[in-house]
């Protein structure tokens, strides 16, 4: 039901673009063709098309849940990190699917929650959005091994897998699977293999559904070219203007 386009009305035009798998895309690793565009993650329930078809995905997962329209197991609560919903790129996104769901016999509430990253902590948050940043090595083991102390991976249902594999035998083989993947990568530096390694790492993690990439923003400087000079021209997220601050001239 989400559109992750909509995220890209927040911000100037050019600044902010979609992804499709939950990595940078100023990473090495990050799966692109053969142009160099973001490579499609072949999973239909991330991939929008219309409103229309919105609904029948829904309907369909609906009819194999055994869920009808009204059902109490339909009540969701949609969690915008913050204090103001309106104040954030994926509002938009939230907003058009709660009212895609609710049209279609959901109850689907979308809050603000300046709360919401101690909840995330405890994994008590149903639909979330917030953003996340990360390492110049595209390394997977905090956010997404099953041995990873990090609270990240309560929000992912790690724990309630992990204490009933029984009653979870799919999600169990993904992350026993997605783990081995992440311990393969650490053990290899050749950066083909690895790319090749997280590809597939990432396919598993979404696999498991509970991860819907978004949108990934520029970084954006300003200065005054009258006053300073030697700034770098090309910046991305893991680098600044400022990086090689000896090389900065005063005019």
């Amino acid at each position: 039901a989400m559109e992750t386009s909509l995220a890209l009305s927040f911000y100037q035009s050019g600044t902010c673009k979609t992804i499709d798998w939950p990595m940078s895309m100023e990473s090495w690793a990050y799966p692109r063709d053969k142009g160099g565009a973001s490579h499609p993650n072949g999973h239909d329930y991330a991939t929008w098309t219309t409103e229309e078809t919105a609904r029948e995905k829904i309907q369909a997962y609906m009819n194999a849940a055994g869920v009808s329209s009204g059902s109490g197991e339909l009540k969701i609560k949609f969690t915008i990190a913050g204090s103001s919903i309106t104040e954030h790129p994926t509002y938009p996104v939230f907003k058009q699917a709660a009212e895609i769901l609710n049209v279609m016999g959901w109850n689907v509430e979308v809050v603000a929650d300046t709360y919401a990253l101690t909840k995330l902590a405890t994994g008590s948050l149903e639909v979330w959005a917030a953003a996340w940043g990360s390492t110049i090595d595209p390394d997977m083991y905090q956010v997404y091994h099953k041995n990873s102390s990090a609270t990240s991976v309560y929000a992912w249902g790690y724990r309630e897998i992990k204490e009933s594999q029984s009653t979870y035998p799919e999600e169990t083989s993904i992350i026993n699977r997605l783990s081995d993947l992440i311990d393969d990568a650490r053990a290899i530096d050749d950066q083909a293999q690895r790319t090749s390694i997280y590809k597939e790492a990432m396919g598993l993690v979404l696999d498991l559904a509970v991860e819907l990439p978004v949108y990934q923003r520029k970084n954006l400087y300003a200065f005054n070219s009258n006053t300073v000079k030697g700034f770098a021209t090309s910046v991305n997220p893991y680098t600044s203007p400022l990086e090689k601050v000896w090389e900065l001239e005063l005019i």
